[in-house]
């Protein structure tokens, strides 16, 4: 119990519970203070899930696989709450992590006490551990990393104490957070061994029918949370992964562990070298190499028994090995995950390394507090600013507004926008339902009907960047024929099954001399920097050739050479790049949309726009070319 521990202070003796609630909440405002606070939208192996997470959690939706009911489920009712205090989803969801991180903390410090580290001595290493990279960076954004880490350290905690005494009730407790454990994320089970080797020596405790059969109870519970997801389903729940209201779908979200996409084994001693360089730099990345081997080493330490130091070891051991066969070709976040337990094991061996110094000679465990004291500072100095170059980024605004900038329709139809799941998607998606966006605009994503939604009578729209991942062929497929594009505004692409056509005889502005004319031109200031033009293009003929575009904002009109042309934006194909000028047909109207950044003390005169083709001695056929006056702005 704790109530033996009792740090003397002064004249006073202070209760353990006060330390490990203090370090709890130094913790808590450490992360608090850079906790994300907006939409995700880098594409980075930390993120890679954030902006799902901040999108399910206030709509109490389910998670990709293995559907992680018991954090949606308390993490819905946390947003919610804090929701009701008026802090916006995306903020609320780094919160929860953020509170999951202290408790995560709070149990590392009660996990050394038990191992019988002075209090006062756990403090210290428990924040270290805090403060890794790994740690601190999923305890800032909406991760479910510092929910399995604060899992992982209760049923440590429990399993010491089980060990130890043979209380019935640490028993209990162990049985019901290892089975809460292993429903939350599969990789739990890799600690089993080391939980096992704790308590062997308590096998007569299931010898009793009565205990065993609540021991098996306590353990389903954890399982048996999972009908949580099937239940959101058939609610009516509004974001879903894949169909949890389905036998089958359900059934896909328990079994599918992902092994089969990121488990492959080293093919050769070259590849196993790699990997171990990779998984030793990651493993820098959090703590200086020689920082968590020595706390490593401590776990080895004398002054527990042969089955505590083995067994401590093998909570950590089956995570480094694990790390080598979870390769996906580059960093991910499982690879980010599963290196966790083996900093926080390191935390506990550098405890160790302290109360052992301080029984050799009471100097040197003041000494060596000193140095970890230092490294903490070392580490928050050095951590802090890379946690918030990802927490502070808004890079998802300007996807979000790409797609506020959308204008309505000329005629009056409804629009559909279709952003790739990701991403693209959950900003979107989030910025629409939580912060007020395009409220007109229906947004989907890749995983619909598209034809259906065509010919429902809507525009099909998407992001130009959508072509990097779902090409021109692959809506061809889709829609079961031709494709025709065209833009409707910067970096928005319309999808369509019928061209848009008109006479080729019909007046436009310049005839280009190479089958396609400019029908139309419109160069306008968005802002102080930026200008915007729209092109218009018009084929005149069929089995037209290939044209890139050409588009200079110039200094002088025409201009004398390279150095009168401020700035461009070139493209290989019309419509962001991605239609190709010998796929129209005569009359097909083509539009198009430039941005173009007015650099720093530049005095533009006109944007020319054009065509051209590169030809095979390395010269280029030109067009002709429009001038657009630049208006003063």
């Amino acid at each position: 119990m704790l109530a033996k521990h009792r740090v003397k202070i002064g004249e006073k003796h202070i209760s353990a519970w006060w330390f490990i609630i203090g370090t709890a909440l130094v913790a808590f405002v450490i992360y608090v203070s850079t906790m994300q606070l907006v939409i995700n939208g880098l594409t980075n192996p930390f993120t890679t899930d954030v902006g799902e997470i901040q999108n399910a959690l206030p709509r109490w939706g389910t998670l990709h696989f293995t559907g992680y009911p018991q954090y949606t489920f308390l993490g819905s009712i946390f947003v919610t709450v804090v929701g009701w205090l008026g802090l916006a989803p995306a903020a609320a969801a780094s919160l929860y992590s953020a509170v999951w991180g202290a408790v995560a903390i709070a149990l590392l410090v009660w996990v050394m006490i038990a191992l019988d580290v002075p209090t006062h001595l756990a403090v210290i290493p428990a924040l270290l551990f805090g403060l890794s990279g790994s740690m601190w960076m999923d305890a800032s954004i909406a991760e479910l990393h510092t929910m399995t880490m604060a899992l992982t350290f209760g049923t440590l905690l429990t399993a010491v104490r089980f060990g130890r005494d043979g209380k019935t009730s640490d028993m209990y407790w162990l049985a019901f957070l290892s089975g809460q454990g292993l429903a939350h994320q599969r990789a739990f089970a890799f600690m089993g061994l080391g939980i096992l080797l704790l308590v062997i020596h308590q096998w007569r405790q299931l010898l009793d029918w009565k205990r065993l059969l609540i021991v098996i109870g306590l353990m389903g519970l954890g399982p048996l949370s999972y009908i949580y997801l099937p239940i959101r389903a058939w609610m009516g729940a509004d974001w879903t992964f894949s169909s949890p209201g389905t036998w089958a779908g359900f059934k896909a979200l328990i079994l599918d562990t992902k092994a089969d996409r990121i488990v492959s084994v080293p093919s050769s001693m070259a590849e196993m070298m790699a990997r171990t360089r990779e998984i030793l730099r990651l493993l820098n990345d959090d703590w200086p190499q020689p920082v968590w081997l020595f706390g490593l080493l401590g776990l080895c330490l004398p002054g527990r028994t042969w089955q505590e130091r083995l067994g401590l070891t093998f909570v950590w051991l089956p995570y480094l090995i694990l790390s080598l066969v979870i390769w996906e070709g580059r960093v991910s976040d499982a690879l980010l995950a599963v290196k966790i337990p083996i900093i926080a094991m390191s935390a506990i061996g550098l405890a160790f390394w302290a109360q052992w110094a301080r029984q050799r000679l009471p100097f040197l465990g003041y000494v060596t507090l000193a140095a970890l004291v230092v490294f903490g500072a070392y580490l928050f100095a050095v951590k802090r600013p890379m946690v918030l170059a990802i927490t502070r980024d808004e890079s998802a605004y300007g996807l979000i507004e790409l797609a506020a900038a959308i204008p309505p329709a000329e005629d009056s139809r409804s629009q559909t926008l279709m952003a790739l799941w990701g991403d693209d998607f959950w900003p979107v998606a989030y910025a629409q339902t939580y912060e007020g966006y395009y409220p007109a605009l229906k947004v989907v994503h890749h995983d619909h009907d598209f034809a259906a939604i065509i010919a429902n009578g809507d525009h099909l729209l998407t992001f130009s960047r959508t072509f990097y991942q779902r090409s021109l062929e692959w809506w061809q497929d889709v829609l079961g024929g031709a494709v025709y594009l065209t833009s409707v505004s910067p970096e928005i692409v319309e999808i369509q099954m019928e061209p848009t056509l008109i006479a080729a005889t019909e007046d436009h502005l310049l005839d280009l001399g190479n089958g396609i004319a400019i029908h139309d031109a419109e160069l306008v200031w968005v802002d102080d920097k930026t200008l915007h033009l729209a092109v218009e293009w018009q084929a005149l003929q069929d089995d037209l050739g290939d044209y890139s575009i050409a588009v200079h904002l110039v200094a002088q009109d025409p201009p004398t050479g390279a150095h009168d042309i401020l700035t461009q934006a070139d493209r290989n194909h019309p419509v962001a790049g991605w239609y190709p000028s010998s796929l129209w047909q005569e009359g097909e109207l083509v539009s198009d949309h430039f941005l173009l950044e007015v650099p720093e003390g530049g005095a533009p005169v006109a944007v020319r726009v054009g065509m051209y083709q590169a030809l095979a001695d390395g010269s280029f056929a030109n067009s002709e070319w429009l001038s657009l006056p630049v208006q003063p702005h």
